[in-house]
């Protein structure tokens, strides 16, 4: 029974991590042409990373402008509602940026494209705040079309460059959130507190987790947990382990898998080593906070049977820096 309820524990958090991997998928905003000259280019929720489309649309842009020989190429970037007015002109300032890059490595002299970030301002689709929307996502390209009737020919003289030419818009580079700080409750059920007899007892506290240097696929957590434990032998214990992380970073959700290492020690417990596996899932919100539902089972070195360990749930609250 005790193997039944563990099992059940650890996949209670498979669901929503696969449910997360789908989610804001925007089926009604692909990138592409819209008309002659003009091209939207939609990004991902709080993402400024080009997709295969958003590429594909950026590529026939340049490859429109290096063909009519215009003198310049505008992009404006835009973001939706759902998170704040600064954060938002921040996000449109970046995914200008991508586009910016994309179209000088494809050919675009950088010299001849204006930029300009609107953020929230000016949405393709009216929203009220906070609400997602796929299309307002997006950053647009103009590049000028040439009369119809000299459309056949090539030019013959090169367009003169302009009088005072604008500069693109300054953006600077976000440094990616490699560092995650989480505190929050957590309660454990140790399923034998005693070398001799059937004793078992339970556990409340607060766990300390910080996540150290991530990249795309994980990286390393050190935590740190006091907890009292009662309804057995009552007291003071405490809980340090290392764990490696296997995480991968989907945008708004990163699922979280690690193989925890440490041990437990006090009053309400008795020392000794631990190991055994964590499912997390982090819930990535606007302004760099973080929430954490998690569940946990270390396996005691000191009992023979590995079902007579203690099973751990618990929900952080933290940030990313």
């Amino acid at each position: 029974m005790r193997s039944l309820l563990i099992g059940m524990s650890l996949l209670a958090l498979a669901a929503p991590a696969a449910y997360a991997q789908g989610a804001d998928v925007p089926t009604d905003a692909v990138s592409g042409p819209v008309e002659p000259g003009r091209y939207l280019v939609f990004f991902g929720l709080d993402r400024a990373t080009l997709t295969p489309d958003g590429r594909s649309a950026v590529s026939e842009a340049a490859q429109a402008f290096l063909r009519t020989g215009g003198a310049r190429i505008s992009l404006a970037g835009h973001a939706d509602r759902s998170a704040s007015e600064a954060y938002n002109q921040r996000l449109s300032e970046r995914r200008v940026e991508a586009v910016r890059k994309e179209l000088v490595r494809l050919g675009v002299p950088d010299s001849a494209i204006g930029t300009v970030a609107l953020g929230e301002t000016d949405p393709l689709v009216q929203t009220a705040d906070g609400v997602r929307e796929a299309r307002n996502r997006r950053v647009e390209i103009e590049v000028p079309q040439p009369p119809p009737a000299a459309r056949p020919a090539p030019p013959v003289v090169a367009a003169p460059a302009p009088a005072e030419p604008v500069q693109p818009t300054p953006v600077a580079e976000e440094r990616p959130k490699r560092f995650t700080f989480t505190l929050g409750p957590v309660y454990g059920h140790n399923f034998k507190e005693q070398d001799e007899g059937e004793t078992e007892n339970d556990l409340v506290g607060a766990e300390l987790t910080f996540n150290a240097l991530p990249g795309f696929l994980g990286g390393l957590s050190l935590k740190q947990g006091v907890f009292y434990a009662f309804n057995g032998e009552d007291g003071i214990a405490g809980r340090s382990v290392l764990s490696l992380d296997f995480a991968p970073d989907l945008g708004f959700v990163r699922p979280r898998l690690s193989a925890n290492f440490g041990g437990v020690y006090g009053e309400g417990v008795q020392d000794g080593l631990v190991a055994g596996p964590e499912l997390a899932l982090d819930i990535n919100l606007p302004g760099g906070f973080t929430v954490r539902p998690k569940v946990a089972y270390d396996y005691q070195f000191r009992n023979s049977d590995w079902d007579e360990g203690i099973i751990w749930g618990g929900l952080d609250l933290g940030i990313r820096f």
